[in-house]
Formats: structure tokens, C-alpha cells, sequence
């Protein structure tokens, strides 16, 4: 980079993430702390190096507290300089070294690494990967095989020196550069640090991921169908001939795709509707699907689908029944369509470059972190949960509205609602009112495995909401005991995982973000969302640039259902 320089006021609002990671160079207890061991720090320095140049490459802040704020450091300026050159001395191949930047009197250790095209050691301890917000031990014959398969399935690294700095629009390009704290870098620098682009000589050659991304319009990209398609079906079954029943919303979505992104949103926003048998059960308007849903879908369609391929663009189809997202391009080899459906945070993408622009200006999430989220979005709105399916080359999200329990009462679905207990036991209780299932009902409904559903229906029995038999198994048979209460009885107490995390409050005096994960088996993104919205709602109170939480104001309230 020619100027070396993060507008850090970006970085302190961030969550630390797939490409990001701040540490303070402090320790010790408020009012006495001193700096840490120089020689931990390198170690520090040595090991995030290698784990983002082994991943998607990343931004290390060093003087950074886990609150945002700048603490900065208190090492002399020799000390210092040994840091900034950790990368390039101490890894094989050599990294980027760091640099100094003040903002007041405080200074900050800044490092910006791209994702090296071959598995970079630490000297004397091996090769770490970054994975989300972890620091994992990797074989240097795994990262290289994960390098090379990208480099072979992503049409995003193709080099097109007949195009030009002169294709790209140049506010986006700075819209993304200032979205990833680059404010003031020079657009044709930004495209090198983020891989986009190389220099052959005097020359910069782009690479199509700038085009696909950065392009002035659809005809400067050199893909015929890098674009999305829009069509709408009027019935659940397409028809062809005198009897067609389809039509497509023109035009066509094409260009820059973070642009394209943006209309698309815009475009079926206006295009979906909402519910009415959503509204009865909730009692307000809801969209037919999660907004969340079905704009992953399609985020995730632009940045992960196969550019290859170029006979056909990405396609959503509007159905009476449900939306699809259909893209070029089968699932990479790393992943599984179980590994979807079990909401395993897996880490592949075919166009990392991409993604990861992406995920600066906000459009995609970290990596890992949607198709999970999808499957919570669609789980809280009582919806059928997503179905993945490959075939002849395609990859299809199909995203269905009919409610799970379209059959239930309005005031049994809104009783249920406020029980506390987790999504997937009131999925259950809303659909069998009054009446029996079998677990494989539940194992089916929630797409969890036998031991998950036989502990969660337990803790249904236990809580006498349920009668059912004592050993697992898909035909075990659970009869519904809970019925409505009359009007003015007592309201149910707190159960299930309220009730445990209220003990673990109660045992620790605090909570962390494993505690929420642990009692409500959700990921950490996700907790992390629900723990500030918590916060924000008085329940709970954070510590100060800490990870614990504290009852809050309202905690009395927590766990029991809204009066």
C-alpha cells in the first residue's frame, strides 16, 4: 500500500470477525495495568500473520480494548519496530509488516494482510488458519488444497488485461475502500491489497472479480449473466405453452453487483407480500418470508456462485408457495448439503475475494455465519426451514411460506409464543394442540438429530407441558398436556433454557456469550445479537470493554411471558 493508513474510527464498531481481530497490549487490574511480555506479542503478531494469510487474508489492531476504545501501548520506539517486522522475519514465505498510527497522543500497531496464494508457516510453530473469529492449527497440505481449489473453481481470479481502471466505477470502488476503513487510498492500490488487481510491469491488470464487483456497467464485465433474473410463477407449478403461467419482472438486473444487490433487495421487497395466515397468528403484518431469509439467499447466490459458467445467470422464482434462489455451480467439495442443513458453520467460499468485499460494505455475512441464521430466521417465524438441493450443475434455496401451523389457533399459537422455552419446542406445541407426535415428527420439523430432539423434548416433559416415554427414538410418541389457561390464572414460570441461564446467573453472578450458546444451542453470532438486544432492553448490563453480563434493571422479567 502507498499509504499506510486505516480510518480506525471504522474498526471500532466492528465485531472481530473472519477478516478482522483487535487485542489490547495491556494488562492486569483497572488502575495498575502494564504492558504485556514483548515476546507474547510477537508470538501474537507471528501467529495472526500466517492464520489470515492462510485464510482470506485480515486486519490485526494491536492497542485496541474489546470495547473499541484506543488504549495504545507503552513500549519504547525499539521495542515497537521488532513487532512491525514480525511478518516479515519470523514467517516463510515473508508477510507484510505492520505499521505505527496515532489518532491524539495514542498510538496503534496496524497490520493488513492479503490471503497468500500458497500456506505460510511461523517458524518453529506450524501453520494457523483463521476460522470466524478463531485461530485453528492447520496441515500446510490442507491450506494448500483449499488454495487450489479455489484456484481452480473461481473464475474470480482470472487476470483480463484488455480491461481498464476506466471500466470500474470509481465511487463504488472508494465506497468499498472506506468501508473497509481504506478512506484516502488510491483506488488502484486498494484493488492490490485486496487481490484484485497485480502489477505486470508499469501495467495494472485487473482480475474479472474487480469487473464483476466494480464494473461501470453489465457490458464492461465480460460475463453475459452475471446478473439476476426475476420471475414470477401464478400457481406452485410452472406451466409452459397456451397455459403459461410465468412471467418475468424486466429488466434484467445487471452490472456492478453490489449495485445489483441493492435493486434486488428493492425490487422483490416490493415484489413478496405478506402473510395472512402470518398476520392471524402473529397479530401484525409479516412478510411472506424472513427479510433476512431470503436476501442471504441471494447475497450468497451473487458471491458464491460459479462464474464460469456462463449460459446462465442467477435466478429467483416467485412461487404461490415458496421462493428459489437458483445459481450456477454445485456446492465446493469441502461442503455437503448436510453440512447446510445441520447448520454447521462451515468456511468455504468459491470467490473469497468477493466475499469478502462483500462482507466489508455489509451486504454478505461472515463466513459460516448465514445459512445458519437463515435457518433461525425462518425457525422464529414458524416457517418450514430451508431446503438446499444440487442438480445438473444448479444449485437451489427454496424458501417456503405456509406456516407449520396453519391448522392452530390464533390465541394457542400466541399462548405458546410466550412460553419460556426455545424455538423449536414451540414449533412443536403450536402444530400438535391438544393432540400427540411421534419424535421422528420432531426430528423431521426442526432437522435435528434423535439425541437433540429426544433432550429437548424432555425438558418439555419435565416441564409438564408434555407426557411421553422415557427412552428416545423416532417412534416415541409425546402426548401435548398444556392446554390454555383461564383467564387471569398465573402465568407459567420460567423453564427450559431461561431457567437454566437464570441459574447459571444465579451461580456465577454473570454470564458470557458460551453461557447463552450452551443453554439455547445457538452460534456465537447469533448470541451475540441476542445478548445485545437483552442489554439494550434493560435485562441485562455489560462490563465495560468486558465480555461478562450483569442483571440489568429488568432481569426480574426474564424468562417470563409478556402480560
Amino acid at each position: 500500500m502507498t499509504s499506510r493508513h486505516l480510518d480506525l474510527a471504522t474498526y471500532q464498531g466492528q465485531e472481530e470477525g473472519q477478516y478482522f481481530e483487535r487485542k489490547s497490549l495491556w494488562h492486569g487490574p483497572e488502575g495498575r495495568k502494564i504492558p504485556r511480555e514483548r515476546k507474547e506479542v510477537r508470538d501474537q503478531i507471528a501467529e495472526y500473520a500466517a492464520a489470515f494469510a492462510n485464510a482470506d487474508g485480515g486486519v490485526l489492531i494491536l492497542g485496541m480494548e474489546d470495547d473499541g476504545s484506543l488504549a495504545g501501548h507503552g513500549y519504547p520506539s525499539e521495542a515497537v519496530e521488532e513487532m512491525l517486522k514480525v511478518p516479515a522475519r519470523r514467517l516463510v514465505p515473508p508477510q507484510a509488516e505492520g505499521w505505527r498510527q496515532r489518532i491524539g497522543d495514542v498510538e496503534v500497531l496496524v497490520f493488513s494482510w492479503g490471503s497468500a496464494p500458497k500456506a505460510v508457516r511461523v517458524e518453529g510453530d506450524g501453520y494457523p488458519r483463521r476460522v470466524d473469529d478463531l485461530v485453528i492449527q492447520d496441515s500446510e497440505e490442507a491450506i494448500n488444497a483449499v488454495k487450489r481449489q479455489g484456484q481452480i473453481e473461481s473464475a474470480e481470479v482470472d487476470l483480463l488485461p484488455e480491461a481498464r481502471l476506466e471500466d470500474l466505477d470509481l465511487d463504488l470502488l472508494r465506497r468499498a475502500a472506506l468501508a473497509a476503513g481504506l478512506d484516502g487510498e488510491d483506488p488502484q492500490d486498494y484493488l492490490i491489497e485486496r487481490r484484485l488487481a497485480e502489477r505486470r510491469g508499469a501495467d495494472l491488470v485487473l482480475r474479472r472479480a474487480a469487473l464483476l464487483l466494480f464494473a461501470k456497467s453489465a457490458s464492461l464485465q465480460q460475463h453475459p449473466n452475471a446478473g439476476f433474473r426475476v420471475f414470477r410463477v401464478e400457481g406452485r407449478e410452472r406451466q409452459s405453452g397456451p397455459h403459461s403461467n410465468v412471467e418475468e419482472i424486466k429488466p434484467r438486473l445487471e452490472g456492478a453487483l453490489p449495485v445489483v444487490l441493492e435493486r434486488a433487495y428493492e425490487r422483490l421487497g416490493q415484489l413478496i407480500g405478506f402473510s395472512e395466515k402470518l398476520h392471524d397468528l402473529f397479530f401484525r403484518e409479516m412478510p411472506k418470508y424472513p427479510t433476512f431469509a431470503w436476501q442471504e439467499a441471494l447475497v450468497n447466490a451473487a458471491g458464491h456462485r460459479d462464474y464460469r459458467q456462463q449460459a446462465r445467470g442467477t435466478e429467483v422464482w416467485l412461487y404461490q408457495d415458496r421462493l428459489e434462489v437458483i445459481s450456477p455451480g454445485t456446492l465446493l467439495p469441502s461442503l455437503t448439503i448436510d453440512d447446510l442443513q445441520k447448520r454447521r458453520e462451515v468456511h468455504a467460499s468459491r470467490n473469497p475475494r468477493m466475499a469478502r468485499i462483500l462482507a466489508e460494505l455489509g451486504l454478505m455475512r461472515e463466513r459460516g455465519e448465514g445459512v445458519p441464521r437463515i435457518h433461525e430466521e425462518m425457525e422464529q417465524s414458524w416457517l418450514p426451514l430451508p431446503e438446499f438441493k444440487e442438480e445438473n450443475g444448479l444449485f437451489t434455496v427454496t424458501l417456503r411460506n405456509t406456516p407449520i401451523f396453519e391448522t392452530g389457533r390464533p390465541e394457542w399459537a400466541a399462548f405458546v409464543r410466550q412460553l419460556p422455552i426455545g424455538t423449536r419446542q414451540k414449533r412443536i406445541l403450536v402444530k400438535n394442540e391438544g393432540g400427540s407426535f411421534r419424535s421422528g415428527e420432531y426430528q423431521a420439523l426442526n432437522q435435528v438429530d434423535r439425541d437433540q430432539a429426544y433432550r429437548e423434548l424432555r425438558e418439555l416433559v419435565e416441564a409438564d407441558y408434555l407426557e411421553g416415554p422415557d427412552h428416545p427414538g423416532a417412534g416415541a410418541i409425546y402426548r401435548v398436556r398444556l392446554t390454555l389457561p383461564a383467564a387471569g390464572g398465573p402465568p407459567p414460570q420460567p423453564q427450559g433454557p431461561a431457567a437454566a441461564l437464570r441459574e447459571r446467573m444465579d451461580s456465577k453472578g454473570f454470564i458470557k456469550n458460551l453461557d447463552y450458546q450452551a443453554v439455547y444451542e445457538v452460534s456465537r453470532q447469533y448470541a451475540t445479537r441476542a445478548l445485545a438486544q437483552l442489554v439494550q432492553d434493560g435485562v441485562l448490563r455489560r462490563e465495560e470493554g468486558g465480555k461478562r453480563y450483569f442483571p440489568g434493571s429488568r432481569w426480574g422479567e426474564f424468562g417470563l411471558p409478556a402480560q
